[in-house]
This record gives structure tokens, C-alpha cells and sequence, in this order.
């Protein structure tokens, strides 16, 4: 089991970059990180179930993330999850909104289903309004993207990663 870093001192971190020759303290491997930060990206959660395309992405990502945000942030951050997704958004019928002039559409939920690269696919989350069903459904839209889960500061918090590297 992968575990997060338990370098937690910015002295030893910013030594090991030096050791390592990264003295302008950007990480360029997937093995900088495992000698540097303590932790293997290729056993997050997901990982294994990812096409080697989407494997490519999210390490690229994963260091242009890690090299994007200050020491002390590194220091606290691992990426706990990764998963490609499809969304889907579900919105109602359209509506006249007489303060903007114009018809329009209401999301009324979102359905997240991981995608393996097997083929196989796990709904992974589905939410609908209050008081909304799929009955209410008029229209759907999709769109697929990795989904990386970052432990960070304590907390989770999770970006889209496009084929790009664009996150969000």
C-alpha cells in the first residue's frame, strides 16, 4: 500500500532535490518523486485500471501539479485516487427566465461512472436534485476526463485533468 510522504521536513526535502540534481527544485520523473517525496504514484488507487495513454497523462500530470504549487504545499500532498470518468449532466426542460430574456436550462443532476480500461465500467457517484427524478430528464450531456483525488492540507480535493494537462 502506497502511503504519503513521511518526508515532512522542508530542510530534508529540499536537501534530497539538491541530491538528487534538481536544484532548481522541479521534479521531472516519476522516480524523483519516489526518491524525493517517499511515495510511488503507479500504486495510487485507480491507477492499475487506466489505459496506458490515460497512465502517461496522469504522470505527466501529476509532476506538472506537484512542480505548480510551493514546497510547503508538496509537503503536504499525495494523490489518493485517480480514475477515468465519464460525466454526465442532466438537465430539465428548457424555461423562459424573463430576468435574462432567454430560454434555459436547469441542471438537475451529474453521474460520475469510472471507466476501465478493460472495458468494464463502475457507477462511481449519481446525485439528482430534491424532489427531481430521471423522469425529469430532458437532456444529457457528457464529457470524460481523469479524475485525480489529491490528498492535500488534510483534506481531499480532486481536479479534471484533460488529455492537455488543462486542470481544474
Amino acid at each position: 500500500m502506497r502511503k504519503p510522504t513521511n518526508r515532512t521536513s522542508y530542510a530534508e526535502v529540499t536537501a534530497l532535490y539538491k541530491e538528487y540534481g534538481r536544484t532548481d527544485y522541479q521534479l521531472q520523473t516519476v522516480q524523483d518523486i519516489l526518491n524525493i517525496h517517499g511515495y510511488d504514484i503507479t500504486e495510487t488507487t485507480g491507477y492499475q485500471d487506466l489505459t496506458e495513454e490515460n497512465k502517461r497523462i496522469f504522470e505527466a500530470y501529476v509532476i506538472q501539479h506537484l512542480n505548480n504549487v510551493g514546497m510547503n504545499t508538496r509537503l503536504t500532498m499525495w494523490p489518493k485516487s485517480v480514475h477515468y470518468v465519464r460525466e454526465l449532466t442532466y438537465a430539465g426542460p428548457e424555461e423562459w427566465d424573463p430576468e435574462e430574456q432567454r430560454n434555459f436550462r436547469w441542471e438537475i443532476g451529474k453521474e460520475f461512472i469510472i471507466l476501465k480500461a478493460n472495458g468494464k465500467t463502475k457507477k462511481f457517484r449519481k446525485y439528482m436534485d430534491d424532489g427531481k427524478t430521471e423522469a425529469d430528464i430532458d437532456k444529457t450531456t457528457e464529457k470524460e476526463f481523469l479524475r485525480v483525488d489529491w490528498k492535500m492540507h488534510g483534506r481531499i480535493t480532486w481536479f479534471h485533468v484533460s488529455k492537455e494537462l488543462e486542470y481544474y
